[in-house]
């Protein structure tokens, strides 16, 4: 088996020594004159090679033996970024697996396909909304569903921040939202949230599909990556869609952490995630055209025969913005309007004419 290539970006003085340095601590964490020979010839890492770059930091490809990562995601996460993280100066920014390591990851179980299918739609892009604010009480949340779903939107989604308050609890609210989606379009989709304690992710998971849900939102950021891949196992046959929530950490300075088309594209599409949501650029969040994009392509592109994930920019989107972000991402992305759709208090007229900016907007994308 070939070995894990990581890349990272290496800002500051002295690049070279720092990446030997990266590389000792993410594979054995422990002076190289002190490691068993057996050890620092078959699980040390290595330096490829460091490229200096003025004014750019500097990029350099470690390559890890396979074998470090035992096969697990968390491990391979460890190795990747695991100590280095708590380093200024240290960014990763590729990674390359070999085939079989990455076919013994979850990946997405349903992914573009699979999604197309239980929204039965097969082309074209799909639109999603989150029901929000937290706050409203499971009646209006209800009233809420059902309009969006009558709009003709493809998937609704629970806000990341319900969870069990008194005035919606997930046990009452999620059956109620799930008939209230059925009842206003047999096609749409409900995604309610899991974000309950460690000890109660999978009970919360199973209620959700006996109580007729389509699939859930996971937040890795808090349940962990493997949340994702354990959705998928309890809810065979339901959309795992991943929400960036508390993973903003890894990507909010260029000197730090995960290029985000690495933890919102690649990473989690590795872990099992369908759908991956990000915040799209001219939104209220700071990732720029051109990082979207590639999260999308990370997302979609061709990775060892595992399923591509639907990428989902969010974040201050507008339907105003439709033909423009159709354009950019292309028809198998899955766009997400939340506060756009509560202007003018008519949610279900809101989410009709979404739809229909989409539809315009589709031929011009096609030709």
């Amino acid at each position: 088996m070939g070995p894990i290539t990581a890349v990272y970006e290496i800002s500051g003085p002295d690049p070279a020594p720092r990446a030997g340095l990266v590389a000792v601590e993410q594979s054995h964490e422990l002076p190289t004159e002190l490691a068993p020979a057996n050890a620092v010839r078959d699980s040390l890492g290595h330096v490829r090679t460091v490229i200096e770059r003025p004014g750019k930091p500097a990029l350099a490809t470690v390559d890890y033996p396979a074998d470090l990562a035992g096969g697990e995601l968390g491990q391979l996460l460890v190795l990747l970024l695991g100590n280095v993280s708590l380093q200024d100066g240290v960014r990763l920014v590729d990674v390359t697996l070999p085939p079989l390591l990455a076919g013994a990851l979850a990946g997405p179980r349903l992914g573009i396909a699979g999604i197309r299918a239980l929204t039965g739609a097969p082309e074209g892009a799909l639109l999603a909304t989150a029901l929000k604010p937290v706050g409203m009480t499971v009646e209006q949340l209800a009233t809420l569903a059902h309009e969006v779903a009558a709009g003709g939107l493809h998937v609704v989604k629970e806000d990341q921040g319900l969870a069990n308050q008194p005035w919606a609890p997930f046990a009452e609210r999620v059956p109620r939202l799930a008939e209230a989606v059925r009842r206003g379009n047999p096609h749409s989709v409900y995604l309610p949230v899991v974000n309950g304690s460690a000890a109660r992710f999978a009970e919360q998971v199973e209620f959700a599909r006996g109580a007729g849900a389509h699939g859930v939102l996971v937040m890795p950021g808090i349940a962990g990556f493997g949340a994702l891949a354990h959705a998928a196992e309890i809810f065979p046959g339901g959309i795992v869609l991943a929400h960036p929530s508390f993973l903003g950490g890894f990507t909010a300075t260029a000197s730090h952490g995960i290029a985000p088309d690495v933890l919102f594209g690649t990473l989690l599409r590795l872990a099992g995630a369908d759908a991956t949501i990000f915040p799209s650029w001219g939104g209220r969040f700071s990732l720029s055209r051109e990082q979207c994009l590639a999260i999308a392509d990370a997302a979609r592109r061709p990775l060892h025969g595992l399923a591509p994930a639907l990428p989902t920019p969010g974040g201050g989107m507008s339907i105003a913005r439709a033909p423009e972000l159709l354009a950019a991402y292309g028809p198998d992305t899955l766009f997400l309007v939340g506060g756009d759709l509560r202007r003018g208090n008519d949610p279900r007229g809101a989410a009709e004419r979404l739809v229909a900016a989409a539809s315009a907007a589709q031929p011009a994308e096609r030709s």
